[in-house]
């Protein structure tokens, strides 16, 4: 029985086996960080131009709370225009932390084609593990294997 030069033996692909799942394991990896590297950059960016825009709104509302006070304060005395509008304001401001909270949660970066690839690595593992347990292939051709 003769075997050709450029094809590895069982034992020799055996041996190879643990190399290839390490290297397999550190490109995932690097992949998943070159990912989370990326949506948190975009992320970051997002954050930094909502920074900008509330510098700038935090003087706007100043300058519409002092206008709504000196509204109200046309039939109410200007105590009581001043709460109104603060506990309005207060109410904003819940509202809004509320929808922050839930777009943060929703925004977490999670590497979701490293994780595709992975289940994909996965499923083909299980499938080798399936093929080898039956029967070895026929002659004509048909069998388990790929």
């Amino acid at each position: 029985m003769s075997r050709k030069s450029d094809q590895a033996g069982t034992f020799e692909l055996l041996a190879r086996l643990p190399q290839q799942f390490i290297a397999l394991a550190k490109a995932e990896y690097e992949n998943a960080k070159r990912e989370i590297t990326a949506k948190a950059k975009r992320s970051g960016i997002g954050l930094l131009s909502i920074v900008v825009a509330l510098f700038f709104l935090f003087f706007a509302i100043a300058a519409f709370v002092t206008a709504a006070i000196a509204g109200i304060a046309v039939v109410w005395p200007v105590w009581l225009s001043a709460l109104v509008v603060a506990f309005g304001l207060i109410l904003l401001a819940a509202g809004a932390i509320l929808g922050g909270i839930a777009l943060i949660k929703r925004g977490i970066p999670v590497p979701e084609q490293t994780i595709d690839r992975v289940e994909g690595d996965f499923q083909a593992m299980s499938e080798v593990r399936f093929n080898s347990s039956t029967h070895m292939p026929q002659a004509d051709g048909k069998g388990n294997w790929r």
